[in-house]
């Protein structure tokens, strides 16, 4: 009865939504399986798994338009919007948050070497901006990743003396013989170097530990951790959307491709390393930082794995991305704890100078 109704047009529309809805379940169970795939042996679910929120989307408008058109068929987008369930429970936090006296406070942010977004205010304003932020916050400790010199004819350990002095911190440790990645720790109480011999000895381009003394509060490990990004620029991705020459657009994308696949296969190789290397620990263990990485991805799922819970899906709330560029959705810095750290509120602010958005976690330590 219901396609004597449809003309041919109505069933021609059918049809081709029912593939779109196929599509559409391909591409998020792909998504939500990236996790477990190394991207060693297969590095195309990768993309898949950078995109779950425009491919959730995707699913939803092609259900809408399958409901629309009265059509049995959109089970299959249905069923697409089931898969996706382990991806929201990642991508996606109904955290509440509690208090605790003695509680403490840990931010991390990717400073992106103090260039401002706007592209107009100076390395150095922009890091006074910052300054004044992070001062604001007032977090007991801060990891800031792509930290560099800001201050003209100076030194970078000149530059962090100044950045601590300014925004109240007593304490600093940065790696001064392999800086790679510019992660630096500020601290308000005693932090001491890990142990020379672990994978935190030297920076080996992921990051560096302390150990944190912060008396009655407690005593645990950070890590500030700096993944390898994409390194895809804002003037590629608006190239990519531009309406300019095909044969430049493939060339193009097919340089964004190399990149993701290059990155992708590096930070695979990073995070095994990063966690082969952690040192012996005797106190519990906060890890932050950029890992350049969304929430369904091996980067991700080895953190897990490794006996680490993300923070934000117990205690943040909504998407909350990190990324503030020009790619949407991305939530790719994370504040990690082992089993020892109770979150008790996590912020994300929409402080938009560098390309990504500040983080911050308040915690304590189970005693």
């Amino acid at each position: 009865m219901e396609k004597k109704k449809r003309g041919i047009i109505g069933k021609l529309l059918v049809f081709v939504l029912t593939l779109m809805a196929l599509a559409g379940l391909v591409a998020m169970a792909m998504s939500v399986v990236n996790g477990y795939v190394d991207p060693k042996r297969f590095v195309w679910t990768s993309f898949f798994g950078l995109g779950f929120w425009m491919v959730f989307i995707y699913n939803v408008l092609v259900l809408f338009a399958l409901l629309v058109m009265r059509s049995r068929m959109a089970w299959v987008a249905v069923l697409a919007l089931l898969v996706s369930v382990p991806g929201i429970g990642k991508s996606y936090s109904f955290g509440k948050k509690t208090e605790d006296e003695g509680s403490l406070r840990v931010m991390s942010y990717n400073v992106h070497c103090f260039s401002h977004i706007d592209r107009e205010t100076s390395q150095e304003d922009c890091a006074n901006a910052i300054i004044d932020f992070v001062r604001e916050k007032n977090p007991d400790v801060f990891c800031c990743q792509e930290f560099t010199i800001f201050l003209p004819k100076t030194s970078r350990q000149k530059c962090v003396e100044y950045f601590a002095e300014n925004a109240g911190f007593q304490y600093a440790y940065y790696n001064r013989k392999r800086n790679y990645a510019g992660n630096v720790i500020f601290s308000k109480f005693p932090i001491a170097k890990v142990d020379e011999n672990s994978g935190f000895g030297y920076e080996n381009t992921y990051g560096v530990m302390v150990e944190v003394d912060a008396g009655e509060k407690g005593r645990f490990f950070l890590a500030d951790i700096h993944l390898l990004s994409y390194k895809i620029t804002d003037k590629e991705i608006d190239q990519l959307v531009s309406s300019e020459r095909r044969n430049k657009l493939d060339t193009i994308g097919m340089n964004v491709l190399r990149k993701l696949k290059y990155a992708t296969l590096q930070r695979s190789n990073q995070i095994v390393e990063m966690l082969k290397g952690m040192p012996e620990m005797d106190a519990p263990v906060v890890v932050c930082g950029d890992f350049n990485d969304p929430p369904l991805s091996f980067t991700y799922r080895q953190m897990q794995k490794a006996g680490f819970v993300d923070m934000f899906t117990k205690v943040g709330w909504g998407i909350k991305p990190t990324y503030a560029g020009k790619l949407p959705l991305l939530r790719i810095d994370y504040i990690w704890g082992d089993k020892n750290i109770k979150p008790l509120n996590f912020k994300r602010f929409r402080y938009k100078v560098s390309d990504h958005y500040p983080i911050m976690m308040d915690f304590s330590i189970q005693k």
